[in-house]
């Protein structure tokens, strides 16, 4: 590896002194013959910039003199070597002493009134005089080129702030190792870190904390100087190594490495860099080595004993103060946050607001809004400031139009989304309504959140009370939050309600809250884990771990198709099959093809949905001529967006805000979904309504077309097929015509299928 980068490699000397030695004390460059000698004397450099050493050391008789002794064997030679002891009750200083006889470039500072290893750093960084400075811990060994290749970094890139190494971990008898994050044995080394003098002087000392102040330090760096201006050298080669010891900050509970992603030091790394969008203008830089109070938060793990004064206060943080943000709670409900290491506190106010997310389970964003709103900036804040002083309630309930429900006949209905466009899931829990009054039932509705007043108000039409009260869904096999089972425990018990009911697979505090309150739950299941990878990814569990969560959880379930029947695989008192109905209305809308006729992919308009291959099949019409004008039905996506430009053929008509509206702009239906669909809704909407129908051989939609001639099932994932499918559907009027007729004809079959399940079978049985 050395050689490769034109470097001598490193050996283990054999043990001159007591038996033991550990091999890391013994390491040394390797020296095989007199040419090898003779060239790393003549690559050491004897004058040139001075650079200045900071070794902070505590305790550390046992490992500093081979720290020292790495930095004497430096070919870079113009050094002060200026060691800390900070307050050391071995014979750290007495080593460092003897050393400095030897090495006069040595120089011990007393920094034992220091309270902890940066603290000590910046005594030495208030003593250096060197125009560069860098660092090496006691317990640490550096390859005798680190220091050269990190002052020829920056002589070389004079625009460059600072440079850094690399380096690998490794146990004193040399066994190299790496945190769980890592994706490697050798990565960046932030503690080597080496400065100009200038750039110190522009952003000051090191923060004052336990751990985690050499990352803020590099960060702070980017923030004033540019993400470039931290020259790599020799990335993928270690020329520090690190010594892994069970006392290091590292390897103790609250700081350890881990805690970087959720714990002490995110906190910490969240907070400094939070502090650097606007420590320029607050006029903190640069630091000094005894801020009057701290320039930001730090926890209280990683604070200093006794602590420096408490920083000024942040509009962000005085946020978080208010009680309801919990950043726990909110990267565990938002994983797509936690996944790209999002900085919660900071993202909640300038984007999840706005995206109708919550800061905690104590406050909705959307519900307060459609409560009390409109009124300008967000929610929280005016809570805070207006709202809370009138009485406003954090959580409001929105009354319904149906009268108080009678001793037993109460039910809770848990929704997994309302967003500003309503799709097939968020119709059928209005199905699930009616049939629970039919049925003799008073239902109240509970959502996590709401961003559609017209859906609210059909949602308070059919309950007595909807409730909006955060909580996300299912992820990783992870518990859900305590803070929110026990919020929706509390309404389970509070409303009186006899049995829940969970309109979907994706979600699982309902159920433990349902439990714990000792009320029977039933999941409305529209899914199909089973054939839908990308559902299982985002759910971060496979479908064998969903159905064992959800089976171990409620009492019975709903499929809305064989498929699911068969995938939950229950005994018949726990299981009952009843398929999804559509909206009446479709059964009248006139099938008038238009000229060119209307071909439709309808829906959410993602990748899953089929939206590239339907842009595929437009594309391949135009080519041959066939005459149809293609539709995308649905909200703007990023996944249509990569699309574009569409043929002249296609048109992205935008979102339709309910089937009927949808189904009357197409003349056929194509459903190119790329996962098993567990009902289809869709495809059944649009045979209701006299429109054939083209789909892949994936899930129920071909089950729902059987051979009525409604259309035409092709092999999934066959572009080809789907389309010689379409030019044998547009080939004569008459085909098409037939088709649809053939289309209401199964609809009305299917129809009267679903109506053969009793309109109380649903509710309470087995267990009232």
């Amino acid at each position: 590896m050395y050689a490769r980068a034109g470097l001598g490699g490193i050996a283990v000397a054999p043990e001159a002194g007591p038996a033991g030695t550990p091999a890391f004390d013994r390491l040394s460059p390797a020296e095989p013959d007199g040419l090898q000698r003779l060239s790393r004397f003549l690559q050491r450099v004897q004058k040139g910039p001075l650079v200045s050493v900071i070794m902070p050391a505590r305790n550390a008789g046992a490992t500093i003199a081979t720290a020292l002794r790495s930095l004497h064997d430096q070919s870079w030679q113009a050094l002060e070597i200026l060691v800390v002891d900070n307050g050391s009750g071995d014979d750290t200083a007495a080593i460092v002493r003897q050393a400095a006889i030897k090495d006069p470039r040595i120089r011990l500072i007393d920094g034992h009134s220091e309270p902890g290893a940066y603290a000590a750093r910046n005594l030495g960084v208030a003593a250096a005089s060197g125009a560069f400075i860098t660092v090496l811990d006691a317990d640490d060994w550096a390859h005798p080129a680190r220091i050269a290749r990190q002052v020829r970094a920056l002589n070389r890139h004079p625009r460059c702030a600072a440079s850094v190494a690399h380096w690998v971990r490794t146990t004193p008898d040399l066994r190299f190792t790496r945190w769980w994050r890592e994706e490697g044995l050798v990565h960046r080394d932030v503690s080597s870190l080496m400065i100009r003098s200038e750039t110190r002087a522009t952003l000051g000392f090191w923060d004052r904390a336990r751990a985690g102040a050499d990352t803020e330090y590099y960060h702070r760096i980017q923030a004033v100087f540019g993400e470039t201006a931290i020259r790599e050298v020799n990335p993928g080669l270690p020329l520090s190594f690190g010594r892994v010891l069970p006392r290091s900050l590292t390897q103790q509970a609250e700081t350890e490495i881990g805690s970087h992603l959720f714990g002490t030091r995110r906190d910490y790394r969240l907070a400094g860099q939070r502090w650097h969008l606007r420590m320029k203008e607050a006029g903190d830089l640069p630091l000094p080595q005894y801020p009057s109070r701290r320039p930001y938060p730090v926890p209280a793990a990683l604070a200093l004993s006794p602590p420096d004064p408490a920083p000024a206060p942040c509009e962000v943080e005085s946020l978080a103060g208010g009680g309801f943000y919990d950043d726990t709670w909110y990267m565990q409900t938002y994983p797509d946050l936690r996944a790209r290491d999002a900085d919660g506190m900071l993202h909640y106010p300038t984007e999840g607001a706005a995206e109708g997310r919550d800061p905690g389970p104590g406050f909705s964003t959307s519900g307060y809004r459609m409560a009390y709103g409109p009124f300008e900036g967000a929610s929280l804040p005016h809570y805070l400031t207006q709202g809370r002083p009138r009485g406003h309630s954090p959580l409001p309930v929105f009354g319904g139009a149906l009268p108080p429900p009678l001793s037993g006949r109460h039910l809770l209905f848990f929704g997994h989304q309302a967003k500003e466009q309503i799709f097939g899931a968020e119709r059928c829990l209005l199905t699930l309504l009616d049939h629970a009054v039919v049925a003799g039932f008073t239902p109240s509705v509970v959502l996590p959140q709401c961003l559609n007043p017209d859906y609210l108000a059909e949602l308070r039409a059919r309950a007595f009370e909807v409730h909006i009260i955060p909580y996300g869904w299912l992820y990783g096999g992870m518990r859900p939050h305590p803070a929110t089972v026990a919020r929706l425990t509390q309404l389970v018990r509070d409303s009186g309600a006899v049995e829940i009911h969970q309109n979907t697979a994706v979600m699982d505090a309902p159920l433990y809250a349902a439990r714990a309150a000792g009320v029977p739950s039933v999941v409305h299941v529209h899914e199909l884990p089973a054939q839908d990878p990308n559902l299982c990814l985002d759910l971060g569990a496979s479908a064998v771990e969903i159905r064992r969560l959800m089976t171990g959880h409620a009492t019975r379930f709903v499929a809305n198709s064989p498929a699911v029947s068969s995938w939950l695989d229950l005994p018949a008192e726990r299981l009952l099959l009843l398929p999804n109905q559509v909206d009446s209305a479709l059964e009248s809308l006139a099938f008038a093809p238009g000229s060119p006729p209307r071909v439709a992919l309808i829906g959410s308009l993602i990748n899953k949905k089929g939206v590239a291959d339907f842009v595929a099949v437009a594309r391949d019409c135009a080519r041959n001529g066939t005459s149809a004008q293609f539709l995308l039905i649905g909200p703007e996506t990023p996944d249509i967006a990569r699309l574009r430009p569409f043929p002249p053929n296609l048109t992205h008509t935008g979102y339709a805000a309910g089937p009927v509206a949808a189904i009357a702009q197409a003349d056929i239906v194509m459903s190119l979904s790329h996962f098993a669909e567990s009902f289809g809704m869709t495809v059944l909407e649009a045979m209701t309504a006299g429109r054939p129908v083209i789909c892949y051989d994936r899930g129920t939609p071909p089950a729902l077309l059987g051979n009525s001639g409604a259309g035409t099932v092709v092999p999934a994932d066959d572009l080809k097929a789907a389309a010689r499918a379409l030019r044998g559907l547009l080939a004569t009027p008459s085909g098409l015509k037939i088709a649809s007729r053939a289309a209401r004809t199964r609809a009305e079959a299917l129809r009267k299928q679903g109506q053969a399940f009793p309109e109380n079978g649903l509710f309470l049985r087995k267990s009232a």
